[in-house]
């Protein structure tokens, strides 16, 4: 009987090892795409509210034409730079206005550089009656 115990021993160990293993690997995994959907939620975020900045900065007596685009525009630019996120401003049509955020990030554990972008239109209600471009 001792014997037979004794060809078999050190086979808990190996068992544990792969366990152990196996948990470390899903643990990083969950927590570096937590990170991931953090950075998303960040980048989404920061997009509505630049566009609703920009929908805002207008004001309820809009100036018209280009002046109106050049308020939502820097209003926006103005929100993301305050935040710290890259982003673009576009004026899309008459009193259209579609932000554009990328958030880049690392992931915790791993430290692996993670980026999302996501994207927010605003319907500006006064002004911006012709969607010319900012220059």
């Amino acid at each position: 009987m001792t014997a037979r115990l004794r060809g078999e021993r050190g086979s808990v160990s190996v068992l544990f090892c792969s366990v152990v293993l196996t948990a470390g690997v899903l643990v990083t995994a969950l927590v570096d795409a937590g990170a991931t959907i953090q950075a998303a939620n960040r980048a989404d975020t920061a997009s509505a509210e630049a566009a609703r900045a920009a929908a805002i900065a207008v004001g309820p007596v809009p100036a018209g034409g280009s002046q109106d685009t050049r308020l939502a525009v820097a209003a926006a630019s103005t929100y993301l730079s305050q935040i710290g996120a890259r982003g673009s401003v576009r004026v899309e049509g008459p009193g259209l206005v579609q932000v554009t955020v990328t958030i880049t990030d690392s992931t915790p554990l791993l430290g692996l550089p993670v980026e999302q972008t996501r994207s927010h239109s605003a319907q500006l209600e006064v002004g911006l009656v012709d969607g010319e471009p900012v220059r």
